[in-house]
């Protein structure tokens, strides 16, 4: 009896055990962070590589979930994911509970692009009258286009450009790297920058709240990673490779 009490109490021992083992990840699974960020932005696919491997030098794995702008900054805000990829500096006033690294991990130069045929005639003062299109979700290019009258907010920079290129928008605002690649994609000849950037911009990375003790270490590996000219390289590498379509040399 005592003999198949201990057996009895053996096999409880072992499914209690299998238990917690389906119920709690890896600890591999626990420290992976699921980092959100703009779907269908070259810019991001660049940032991501300079973050994975930012992560990779605290001995964190992190796995990035694109989604739509806007609901990007809703899931990374109430903590459904870990953080927000690259956002501008104004993202920590409209949302508290995203953690800024104080590091810049790029510069977002804003451009607007138009046809080359109506260079001469459109400015940057008549733009509020024109139509005009944007990537939705960049606060950036929301924040510029405040107040115009005839605004598209588009779900890719290939769709934008293709819009602008066919006559159906008059200009679309972007950025020096995505609008370079998107001309580059669709081999456009007529569509050129508007002058100079309207705004330079320090893009930074935000956690959630729940993850701020991170901050400092990322922040310390992005200044390291700028000081020694590594991230630089890595744009300039990774941007070149991605216009002559030989992938993403960057990525480890």
């Amino acid at each position: 009896m005592r003999r198949n009490t201990k057996f009895m109490l053996c096999r409880f021992y072992a499914f209690c055990f299998m238990v917690l083992v389906w119920a709690f990840p890896s600890q591999a699974e626990q420290d992976t962070l699921v980092i959100s960020t703009i779907e269908n932005s070259p810019l991001t696919k660049i940032i991501e590589i300079i973050m994975t491997q930012a992560y990779e030098r605290i001995g964190i794995p992190i796995e990035i979930y694109p989604t739509s702008g806007n609901r990007s900054l809703v899931i990374s805000s109430s903590g459904k994911v870990d953080g927000e990829l690259v956002r501008i500096g104004a993202v920590k006033a409209h949302y508290p509970t995203l953690v800024q690294v104080p590091v810049p991990n790029m510069e977002l130069k804003g451009v607007v692009y138009v046809r080359a045929a109506d260079k001469d005639q459109i400015v940057t003062g008549n733009l509020a009258k024109l139509r005009v299109g944007y990537l939705e979700g960049i606060v950036q290019a929301e924040q510029f286009t405040q107040g115009f009258e005839n605004l598209w907010a588009g779900q890719s920079e290939i769709e934008l450009f293709r819009l602008l290129a066919a006559g159906r928008l008059d200009a679309v605002v972007s950025d020096q790297i995505d609008g370079a690649l998107a001309i580059a994609e669709l081999g456009l000849t007529n569509v050129v920058p508007l002058g100079r950037p309207f705004q330079v911009e320090p893009m930074f990375h935000y956690l959630h709240e729940k993850h701020a003790a991170l901050a400092p270490q990322l922040a310390a590996v992005l200044a390291d990673m700028r000081g020694s000219g590594e991230l630089e390289k890595i744009v300039e590498t990774t941007l070149e490779a991605m216009i002559t379509g030989q992938g993403n040399p960057g990525a480890k």
